[in-house]
């Protein structure tokens, strides 16, 4: 497999006591393939991508278990080793582009400066960022690459933020709730980007998700997680026209997390 996370724990200590987070969390993902994990709010998903990243708070810590990056081991990174990765092969883009984007740079610059960071040229760098705007959909590229974060429209931030996630052409995007902070129409236009994403630039991407509409749209796996534990997992078929757990039968019913 390209990607797996096999057998991760993780436990937020503080005052001598630890709490566990995540529990014996194995998951995977194959080259140009887009799988989800979903769960309700609190589940665990968002620290399991966080744990890939290198980006766990202070107190929370990985206690068990390897994230595998083809032959790379990420968690036996240390953080300065994880940063020549980071960006480069594997890339996130988070929930809500209005806390990642800096509101004092113009958010060409802010594109711009994921390549720079590894090893690209000025002109190489405004080149693939005006490149990446088009094929994300961002017409007028011009008047938005100077415009800072707060005159753009959330769709256009969250444009913005997988154009910097894909200035250096990962193999892995994860994407923490791509849609939930838009408008249906804007949710729609964010879909038709991924899919053309999978289609053109042949990148792999682990979904964190609780809209199961989006997940049928985008996903051809799908790993259920529900207190800090994987579940159930299968092809899009098998989960959502017999699924075998009650929790997932409850979220299939319900149509949403």
């Amino acid at each position: 497999m390209f990607f797996q996370i096999k057998h991760l724990s993780v436990e937020f200590s503080q005052q001598n006591e630890a709490h566990q987070i995540l529990s014996d969390v194995s998951l995977s993902v194959s080259e140009g393939e887009f799988v989800a994990l979903v769960g309700e709010s609190g589940s665990g998903k968002t620290m399991t991508a966080l744990s890939s990243m290198h980006l766990l708070p202070e107190q929370i810590h990985v206690t068990g278990g390897e994230i595998l990056l083809g032959e790379k081991n990420l968690s036996a990174m240390s953080d300065r080793e994880f940063r020549s990765v980071s960006g480069k092969e594997i890339s996130m883009v988070f929930q809500s582009p209005m806390t990642s984007l800096n509101p004092l740079m113009k958010v060409g610059k802010q594109i711009e400066e994921a390549g720079l960071i590894h090893g690209m040229s000025k002109e190489e760098a405004c080149r693939r960022a005006r490149e990446l705007a088009k094929k994300i959909g961002l017409s007028d590229t011009e008047r938005i690459m100077q415009s800072f974060p707060h005159e753009l429209s959330g769709g256009m931030k969250q444009r913005i933020m997988l154009a910097s996630a894909l200035m250096n052409n990962p193999r892995l995007l994860i994407a923490d709730e791509p849609t939930t902070a838009l408008d249906v129409s804007t949710q729609e236009e964010i879909i038709k980007i991924l899919v053309n994403l999978r289609q053109n630039l042949k990148i792999a991407m682990l979904l964190i998700s609780h809209d199961l509409s989006v997940v049928k749209k985008l996903c051809s796996r799908v790993y259920i997680m529900y207190k800090g534990k994987i579940i159930e997992s299968g092809t899009i078929e098998e989960i959502f026209g017999n699924p075998r757990h009650e929790y997932t039968k409850a979220l299939v019913m319900a149509g949403k997390i």
